[in-house]
């Protein structure tokens, strides 16, 4: 048995978390579709994550980018704007190639070498979904933002991009919101990962 810990909470917990994580490592892929994934991502960005507790998360960016319907050539984001918005988090901004093939978008060869050790917030939230063992599931929002970034905004913002229908496996709860109840109190380094 362990002591129950509750970082100076009420005592219920909160359904959005945010931290600051470190990249411990990084792995960037394009074009590869993941075992569960329905297609694949013109880019991704596999991360492990020192958070300060005894076991490092994975987070997962990735997205493609809106092609021309007869060139296939890049013309603008679209949902691998969550990468561009994890560069801008870093201080690191990233330009579009835009006119090229997504296989031809390469980021700089040392993209992995540099971003280790590099910091960042990043916001986990409660989903309607749940783990393989029925346990409840914390995901990753694939959005992130500056290491010194407002918590509260980035909650607000978070919740804006649920009311627009944009996450759609966010379980809200009636109960008024607590701080900081940490979901990575827990020694399941699984939690929060792609099912």
């Amino acid at each position: 048995m362990e002591w129950v810990t509750n970082s100076g909470s009420s005592g219920t917990k909160s359904n959005i978390f945010v931290d600051k994580a470190k990249i411990a490592t990084v792995q960037i892929k394009y074009g590869v579709k993941e075992d569960w994934q329905t297609y694949s991502d013109d880019i991704s960005i596999h991360l492990t994550l020192d958070i300060g507790k005894d076991f490092q998360p994975n987070m997962y960016i990735g997205g493609n980018y809106k092609k021309d319907e007869v060139s296939g050539e890049i013309v603008g984001w679209s949902t691998a704007f969550k990468v561009k918005l994890f560069f801008d988090a870093l201080g690191m901004p990233i330009k579009l190639d835009k006119g090229m093939q997504p296989q031809s978008s390469r980021l700089p060869a040392d993209a992995e070498k540099v971003l280790v050790g590099k910091e960042f917030k990043r916001l986990t939230y409660l989903s309607t979904k749940t783990k393989r063992d029925g346990g409840a599931l914390w995901k990753d929002w694939q959005e992130t933002r500056h290491a010194t970034y407002d918590q509260d905004k980035f909650k607000s913002e978070f919740k804006e991009s649920v009311s627009k229908g944009y996450v759609k496996d966010f379980a809200s709860v009636d109960s008024q919101e607590s701080e900081e109840a940490s979901p990575w109190n827990s020694k399941d380094e699984f939690a929060g990962m792609p099912t």
